[in-house]
């Protein structure tokens, strides 16, 4: 109970400093973007039709003229958030962490009015709960266990968030963090389907329902998290339950956020394949490799990075994300991945066909002491006999790497999906200045200004279904 308590506090209180908002600005501004790269695909759109089409409320539905309740939305712009993959990672929590939290505090944010700066302190205070979880937790919790910490963890990360927008006091925020609690989940094998983009949706939404219950007096037991049968016991936590108190004496003295830090994608894939794709499209670039030139090539990472590329040959988009041989062979065929590299007719091509074969994968234990996800090796086999050569330390988008013009660049890309140029430009210059904002709803009115034929459209088919 202490432990948790001291967390609530730690939610209800926290002061980050100025270059710890700096840090969740940068986050905010690259998950809106993939948000609304998202909400065009496949599962953002039968969530909208299924669920929100049943949901009343005034909360945005973000890149569509949709509006939903806030636990509603919060869902839909999660699945959105992560249904590229192209979302951020850290490696303390082992989780996305904004595309539950974005949509937890962008909805949260709405229905209290909040500010740009309270939406960025709420973003922190939920960014470090889950990263003092994940101290404890991992790696046991995410690498052996198979449990996909964007839900697992991230679910009380986002009814962190969302309780510190909702004003609740310490008490009431323990009831959050173990209705919270109860509500966690998401497997690993349902990496590369469409239900992994679920568990961002379902851990924001579980999130502010969380809070919201908690806020009209629901009461959940004050061990949750600690107890013999709580969460961290049976989510088989890496340490033992007792270390979450150490775990959050550190809260608000020292900034995970600033320490680890945030990674941002610059590839639409699964953040495995980063470190890999850069030194394979270093190599091509200062040898001027051609498909036709590999007679092999071989990616050497650490032994965390083959239990999550599960899909030598891979089948459909969203299994490519997580295949280190397609994402190989197209960073060769086409150079750097886009979001159109990981379509079906990119897929089938020939040439990626007939390179698959020749990409290997296996794991060096000698990375393992390195942060998680950060080491590569790659050498690709010439059909001239040459053999060339590079490691990877980390990715380009790695804290401290990424510079304004690829965020800018990113985010453009992203948001021309569903906004006009001049919108998604709007959208950008009030990201920039967010924490200036006195309005949340300054930036959701403006992520929702598509067409009026393309929101009526969208609309009339939800009402159809519903």
């Amino acid at each position: 109970m202490r432990a948790t308590l001291k967390i609530a506090e730690f939610i209800m209180a926290a002061k980050p400093p100025a270059a710890a908002r700096q840090r969740a600005a940068t986050a905010l501004c690259d998950t809106v973007g993939v948000i609304l790269a998202g909400a065009s695909e496949a599962a953002a759109k039968i969530i909208r039709r299924t669920v929100v089409a049943e949901s009343h409320g005034n909360c945005r539905v973000l890149g569509t003229a949709v509006r939903a309740s806030a636990a509603d939305a919060a869902l839909a712009n999660g699945v959105a958030a992560h249904a590229h993959d192209y979302d951020d990672m850290c490696f303390v929590s082992m989780a996305h962490p904004s595309c539950a939290l974005v949509p937890s505090i962008v909805a949260a944010g709405e229905i209290t009015g909040a500010s740009g700066s309270a939406v960025l302190d709420a973003y922190i205070a939920g960014f470090e709960v889950e990263c003092c979880l994940g101290l404890v937790m991992n790696p046991r919790h995410y690498h052996e266990r198979g449990w996909h910490c964007t839900s697992s963890i991230g679910t009380l990360g986002a009814a962190a968030a969302a309780a510190r927008l909702l004003g609740l006091d310490a008490p009431s925020i323990v009831h959050t963090l173990g209705i919270a609690a109860s509500l966690a989940c998401g497997l690993k094998e349902n990496m590369g389907s469409m239900v992994k983009p679920l568990h961002a949706g379902m851990a924001a939404r579980n999130g502010v329902m969380a809070a919201r219950l908690a806020k009209a007096g629901f009461i959940a037991s004050e061990q949750s998290l600690d107890g013999p049968q709580g969460y961290l016991a049976a989510m088989d936590s890496q340490k033992p339950p007792s270390a979450l108190a150490d775990a959050a004496t550190d809260l608000g003295s020292r900034w995970e956020i600033l320490d680890s830090g945030i990674a941002v994608k610059l590839y639409p894939s699964c953040a495995a394949t980063h470190p890999p794709l850069d030194a394979l499209l270093g190599l091509k670039r200062r040898h001027n490799i051609a498909a036709d030139d590999i007679a092999g090539i071989d990616v050497e990472a650490d032994s965390m990075t083959p239990r999550l590329l599960i899909h030598p040959r891979p089948s459909t988009p969203l299994e490519a994300k997580f295949s280190m041989p397609f994402c190989a062979a197209a960073a060769i065929v086409f150079g750097h991945p886009t979001l159109e590299t990981f379509h079906m007719e990119k897929i089938g091509d020939p040439r990626i066909q007939k390179l698959l074969p020749l990409v290997t994968l296996r794991a060096n234990r000698d990375f393992d002491p390195a942060a998680h996800l950060s080491q590569a090796n790659v050498t690709v086999r010439l059909k001239d006999g040459r053999t060339v050569q590079e490691r990877a330390d980390g990715a380009r988008g790695y804290p401290g790497r990424l510079t304004d013009d690829e965020l800018s660049t990113k985010f453009l890309a992203c948001a021309e999906r569903s906004l006009t140029h001049t919108a998604a430009l709007q959208a950008l210059d009030v990201l920039r200045a967010i924490e200036t904002r006195s309005d949340i709803s300054d930036l959701t009115q403006l992520c929702s200004t598509v067409s009026e034929s393309q929101g009526v459209l969208e609309r009339d088919f939800i009402e159809r279904k519903s």
